[in-house]
Parts: structure tokens; sequence; C-alpha cells
């Protein structure tokens, strides 16, 4: 088994400096690792905080990097089958984790679900029948033998004492924090060569890039007295009165100039400027700011006018995207490749009151979904449910 890397052990010292800010949420796409499946050490996983203001997101901090997918290996310690999954615990050397691995889904011809171990039959083949249709016959029983023989190899594709390869998701499950797998495999590797190779990866790693706390560019750290940098500003800062505020549901954009911190914002931008600024124009910087917030998927301007809603708040969208994956997944249409998300949100959109729903606001939804094992996705942009 390899062994925690240094660095592990000094991390506590490099935290207390606390030489680095957090990004607020509309600058972590500027960081590579937030999108990126990070080969990561299980300890790390298993440490990370929620990144501080996003509770209820399923995204974790090392340093300031918002890291939301792992790449991990590890020795398989326990294994669960479940009727559509299983429930592995792979150990690094470092920590143990479990994996939710889905089930492939691998169905008859019929479409009525998992071929069985019976074996395919020919006895009641017309024995009148023409060599062609013999050949054809022939044909189909051989294609349904390899069938079968894959479906029960991916039925315990996995036992105890071996390496697997997992990448997926970071997310809670019962207070215990797991991952949600978009990808696993079975790493064969007699000599452990593979396992330390890949040990001497992670340590490069972690020192030139996760140890690294990431830095705004300058002209985002010093600011921008601009109309578009007074908006950005805004964004920001109504994006943080949100993650902050629990009881805000909803709002209207003049209920957002009371608040006395967005407010300076403008006040500070008026001095640098020497300008005056008059109500049409606030109400105007407001409108632009909680538009980029909409864009991102923090917010939805419900079908009452003005009125925006936080949907990180709102059970009823959730279930509401929930419901339209797990009807549309039983259409055979989409019911092996998935419904894409554009469809989602083209049968979300029929009710009115989600009618001025963007569709990042349904990408966000549908990950928040996904990290709860909810929904899974077969493919970029496609998901399905059970």
């Amino acid at each position: 088994m390899a062994e925690g890397p240094s660095t592990l052990e000094s991390s506590s010292q490099v935290d207390n400096e606390k030489s680095y800010s957090y990004l607020p949420q509309t600058y972590w796409g500027l960081d590579p690792l937030h999108r990126a499946f990070v080969k990561m050490f299980i300890r790390d996983v298993l440490e990370m905080d929620n990144y501080p203001g996003h509770p209820a997101l399923n995204v974790y901090a090392y340093k300031n990097h918002p890291i939301s997918r792992v790449d991990l290996l590890g020795w398989v310690v326990r294994v669960e089958e479940r009727e559509k999954l299983f429930n592995y615990a792979i150990d690094d050397g470092t920590g143990v984790i479990g994996c939710t691995c889905w089930k492939p889904r691998v169905q008859s011809t019929t479409g009525k679900g998992l071929i069985d171990d019976n074996d395919y039959s020919t006895t009641g083949a017309s024995t009148s029948a023409n060599s062609a249709e013999q050949e054809f016959v022939e044909f189909l029983a051989s294609k349904m033998q390899e069938i079968k023989k894959c479906v029960r190899q991916l039925r315990q594709p996995v036992k105890l004492g071996d390496l697997l390869h997992v990448r997926g998701r970071i997310k809670s499950y019962r207070g215990r924090r797991e991952v949600g797998a978009a990808y696993f495999h079975l790493v064969v590797d007699p000599t452990c060569s593979t396992e330390i190779r890949r040990t001497m990866e992670q340590l490069q790693l972690y020192q030139d890039f996760y140890d690294v706390p990431f830095q705004l560019p300058r002209c985002q750290e010093g600011g921008d007295s601009s109309e578009a940098g007074v908006v950005k500003s805004l964004q920001d800062a109504i994006a943080n009165f949100l993650s902050t505020n629990s009881t805000v549901l909803n709002f209207e954009i003049k209920e957002l100039a009371t608040v006395d911190s967005l407010m300076a914002i403008v006040q500070k931008a008026r001095k640098e400027n020497d300008s005056t600024i008059n109500a049409k124009q606030v109400f105007s910087l407001f409108t632009r700011a909680v538009g980029g917030l909409e864009e991102l998927g923090i917010v939805y301007k419900s079908d009452k006018d003005n009125l925006y809603v936080v949907i990180d708040r709102d059970a009823t969208l959730e279930s509401s995207v929930l419901d339209i994956v797990r009807r549309e997944s039983q259409k055979p249409k989409y019911s092996e490749s998935g419904c894409h998300y554009r469809h989602i949100l083209d049968c979300l959109r029929t009710n009115h009151r989600f009618s001025g729903v963007s569709p990042n606001v349904v990408v966000h939804i549908l990950d928040k979904l996904e990290s709860q094992s909810d929904v899974i996705s077969t493919s970029e942009n496609y998901y399905i449910a059970f």
C-alpha cells in the first residue's frame, strides 16, 4: 500500500497561515481544478470541508480550490451489492472511502429487462426452415450467448482485494462522504507498478498545483470602477448575500437596493468616478448583476414580474425536474441513452411557473440530483433516472 505524502502532514501549518482567500462562486470556473477529476489521496477527500458560503452545494475546499470531482485508485476492502448498484469501499493507504457504482443497463432485444442465465434454445425452430433462416437463428443464438456472458461478468466485476480506479463526484449520504462513480475500472496490477507510478504523479501534482492556492487575475483582485466592474462586484456581493442569508427564498430587484452592503458598492463606484448615479441607473446595475446570477444557474425568474427565486431553496423546482427525468426515462426513446437536458428544459417550461428557467439552472439542478444519486448521466448532457 502507498503511504500518505509528507505534504499532507504539514498541510495544517499551511492552512493556519491562510495566505489565500476563498473564491466567490462566480470565479470558480477560472480554477482548472473545479471541473476536473482531481487525483487526490482519500485522506484529503474525507477531510475537506464544504466550500465556505456554499454549504448546500457538493463543492469542497482544498486550500481555496473548489473541488467537486475526484479521481481515486485504491484496493477494494468492502463489497455490497444492491439491485441496481454496487457499493465498494476502497483504501489507498491514506484512508477508506465508499464508492457508489451503478450496474450497467443491459437489456434483451425484447426490452423486458436483463437477460437471464438460461441458455438460449433453438428447439422451437421449425425443422422445415430453409438454410438461410437456420443460419440466422444460429447467428442470433451465438450473439445472445455473447451478451449473456458479458452480463454475467458485469454483475460482479470487482471482488475483495482488487485494485479499483474510480472517477466521480464527491457527495454526502447519511452523513458519510462518498463518491458517486461516473466511471470505474478494475486495474490488473500484480507488481503494484501502476500504484507506485500514480503515487509519484500525485505527489508532483500536490506540489505543483493542489498545494498552491489559486490567485485571481490582477484585474479581478484590484477591482474595476467601470460600469462592467461595478456589475461584476454587485453580482459577487449578491451571490454572497444570498448564500449567507438562508431565509431569503425569493426577492425583487428593488429590494436589493435596500441592502446597505450592496448599495455601498454602488456608492464606492460613484465616488471613484466622481459622478452621480440616479435611481434608474442603480436599478439597471442591479438588473444586470442579477441577470449574471441567472446565467450562472443561481437564481431564476418566476412567472411573477421582477420576482427571482433562489434555486437551491426551491424544492418544487428540484422535484419537478426529477419527475420529468423519471417519466421520460420510461419511454423507449430515452430508456437507454437518457434524455438531453434541453429536452428536460422544454418539458419544464410547459409549466407556466417555470417558463423563465434558463438552461444553466436545469444543468445545476441535474448536477445536484446526480450528486444525490437520484439521476445518473449516461453521457455528457444526457440523464436517466431509475
